[in-house]
């Protein structure tokens, strides 16, 4: 198999609606009811929230990684757990952080996870040891947007552990959210004091600041050798307009580095969502068309960059060596 050819989702989700926090998919209800005229009773919209987006044993997830080439996906867990928590019920994170476990050894060498914490948890300390004892954890998913404060002295424990034992920050950098989280929390230019702070700590963007924050993110993680753009979702500029989207990317690898954009899609499959995986082949299509000229314009990335960017450089950061 040639370096270009082997694919890494780095960035996807496998879930069953009952997983999530009650009080988030109440949000996420709030949410739906009022995207259009008339509005409607959340109640109305509960129901469904999440569930065509359910894959439990990820049986659809592995069948559209068989269609699409695709040698395996991480998963960043995320712990909604407290600002979920204010009405309802809701698996605790430990318990969660285990189904992904059990996922990945289900689908041995397909599935992989970075454990989700929120560490304002009473007992974070032991839900962090918990969670990066499990074989299949490569790193932890942070998502400040929750309600937290990354440089909080409160937290430093976090990243000092991090670093000593050489795993990745997966931070959520995008404004896409909505009620119930803070967004603000999460901007790139937090993620990059932090990182200020811990040079030597391996961060990744996640989402790359799509959109509104896509040329700060660029911008925060030039000239840090262990910081990575994810760019999962960015499907949606390319199908939206494929120029801008080649242009972007060109901006990323000149300021950033090939060797520091990671591939990922954040596809929530379910049976209303992506089942047969039309979307992830559409997806992989167009990133590996950046390796090719497009409308007289050049190749934006070389073939060795290409492999990099789809699967080398996720092999590197999240210590996958069973694809290396």
């Amino acid at each position: 198999m040639r370096a270009d050819e082997l694919v890494i989702d780095a960035h996807m989700h496998v879930w069953d609606a009952s997983w999530l926090p009650e009080g988030l998919r109440q949000a996420w209800a709030r949410q739906g009811a009022g995207r259009r005229l008339p509005e409607r009773c959340p109640n109305e919209v509960f129901g469904h929230v999440a569930v065509g987006q359910s894959d439990p044993d990820a049986a659809l997830t592995i069948a559209a990684f068989d269609r699409a080439g695709v040698a395996a996906g991480l998963v960043p867990v995320v712990d909604w757990t407290i600002v979920g928590r204010p009405t309802g019920t809701h698996l605790p994170i430990a318990e969660l952080n285990a189904r992904y476990e059990e996922l990945s050894t289900k689908h041995q060498d397909r599935l992989y996870f970075c454990a989700g914490l929120d560490p304002r948890h009473p007992d974070a300390r032991a839900l962090f040891e918990a969670a990066v004892a499990h074989p299949h954890c490569r790193g932890l998913k942070l998502y400040p947007a929750a309600g937290w404060d990354l440089r909080d002295p409160a937290h430093a424990w976090l990243f000092e552990e991090l670093l000593a034992r050489d795993l990745p920050a997966v931070v959520h950098t995008s404004p896409l959210g909505g009620d119930p989280l803070q967004v603000i929390r999460c901007r790139p230019a937090e993620v990059a004091a932090l990182t200020a702070t811990y040079p030597g700590l391996r961060v990744v963007y996640a989402h790359a600041g799509l959109e509104g924050w896509w040329s700060e993110a660029v911008d925060c993680a030039t000239g840090w050798q262990h910081a990575y753009l994810e760019l999962s979702l960015w499907q949606r500029v390319a199908l939206q307009d494929y120029d801008e989207f080649r242009r972007r990317v060109r901006r990323m690898r000149d300021q950033v580095g090939a060797h520091r954009l990671v591939f990922g899609s954040d596809i929530i499959r379910g049976p209303r969502h992506d089942p047969a995986g039309d979307e992830l082949v559409q997806w992989i299509s167009m990133v590996r068309d950046l390796a090719a000229p497009y409308a007289g314009a050049a190749a934006v990335l070389s073939d060795e960059e290409l492999g990099l960017f789809l699967a080398g450089n996720a092999v590197r950061l999240f210590d996958l060596k069973e694809h290396a």
